[in-house]
């Protein structure tokens, strides 16, 4: 399916995925596995994969005992801001919500800018700025937090994945499947 660190992963990996979801509830509204689309539906799903077993990699390279990460939904703004790829693997995987948590948790807003957000809603700033008490703050905190996260994943993945012909990005120009044209 892919390389990580220049070890291959499995395609079984994708395969049991894309299994998966041709038995569940969405099974009717999939694309057939040899259209164009099904073609991009296992490129994307290949992204996921590759997205979690980077991370659950990650984990074991830093051998940091992180607490469970809960799975709570991502509005639509959020993913669209960090992609799709990695808002279904935030959405699926307890170690990518883990990791995410891991490498963003020294984000900070400086008060500045929390003061200028408190301003523009009509709140009072918060007495500590690591401290999030209200939902505004927090909500701020968590969309720098899932930037963090994405900019990591998007240098790790740069660094350590690489793709095999056939599963390539599906919004890679290059390969014969992409959907977008001009």
């Amino acid at each position: 399916m892919g390389y990580l660190n220049d070890r291959p992963v499995p395609r079984a990996l994708l395969d049991e995925r894309l299994a998966t979801l041709r038995a569940s509830d969405v099974a009717c509204v999939l694309p057939r596995p040899d259209s164009r689309e099904g073609r991009q539906l296992a490129r994307w799903v290949a992204q996921v994969v590759l997205t979690e077993q980077l991370c659950i990699d990650e984990l074991a390279r830093r051998e940091a005992v992180v607490p469970a990460a809960p799975a709570r939904p991502l509005d639509v703004s959020t993913a669209i801001a960090v992609g799709s790829i990695t808002a279904a693997a935030l959405t699926a995987s307890e170690p990518v919500r883990r990791l995410a948590a891991l490498v963003s948790q020294d984000v900070r807003i400086p008060r500045a800018q929390l003061e200028y957000a408190a301003d523009v809603l009509g709140e009072e700033p918060p007495d500590d700025p690591d401290v999030a008490v209200a939902h505004w703050h927090a909500e701020l905190l968590d969309s720098a937090r899932l930037e963090s996260f994405a900019r990591w994943l998007n240098a790790a993945t740069h660094e350590r994945v690489r793709l095999v012909h056939g599963l390539e990005h599906p919004g890679d120009s290059s390969q014969p499947d992409n959907l977008h044209r001009h």
